[in-house]
């Protein structure tokens, strides 16, 4: 995997790199995901589709949450530790001290019957975000049926026979790296 970025014109500052994760982390209603790749490949132009697909397949690869390791694979690749150390900050800080306050009120006023609905409702908009971002993840392999029908089994290997996400990973990995040696990805 190519670890330089390639798409942008320099490396982004650390303060850069700070208030990039920063607005995502104050965006990022319902997934952080979506806005990582808004904010980094579409905007920043930091990242091509492909190298953010390459660094979350590392990221789903080792334990925590998928957004966090990103931002901190990202900064670590800009700038080091120190790098890796503010994209976290960015990302979490504000999310942090916002969950704290909507933990007191959800506590207070989960009984009301419109909170629950609120939640409800919430929810499906947060799915179908998800879906989005999944189809702009897959962009890349769009034109490769091979490509999109290992999608396919991985999602349903995972999500219908409910295997674990890292036999998935380690399985259709294993045939996805099979199948790009040869030449059919």
């Amino acid at each position: 995997m190519d670890t330089e970025p390639t798409t942008g014109s320099a490396t982004p500052t650390r303060r850069d790199i700070f208030l990039a994760f920063f607005k995502i982390g104050i965006s990022a209603f319902g997934g952080a995901m979506p806005w990582v790749r808004r904010v980094l490949v579409e905007q920043k132009r930091w990242l091509s589709d492909k190298e953010l697909t390459d660094i979350l397949t590392v990221c789903q690869a080792v334990p925590g949450p998928n957004v966090v390791n990103v931002s901190v694979f990202f900064g670590t690749r800009c700038h080091g530790i120190l790098g890796g150390l503010i994209a976290f900050v960015g990302l979490m800080g504000a999310p942090f001290v916002i969950l704290l306050l909507l933990n007191q009120l959800y506590h207070q006023f989960s009984h009301l019957p419109f909170v629950k609905s609120g939640m409800y409702g919430m929810g499906i908009v947060a799915t179908a975000y998800l879906v989005s971002f999944a189809f702009a993840l897959a962009k890349p392999f769009r034109k490769n049926v091979w490509a999109v029908l290992l999608c396919v089994v991985a999602a349903v290997l995972s999500a219908i026979v409910h295997w674990p996400i890292a036999l998935v990973l380690l399985v259709c990995g294993a045939v996805g790296v099979v199948m790009s040696k040869k030449g059919v990805l």
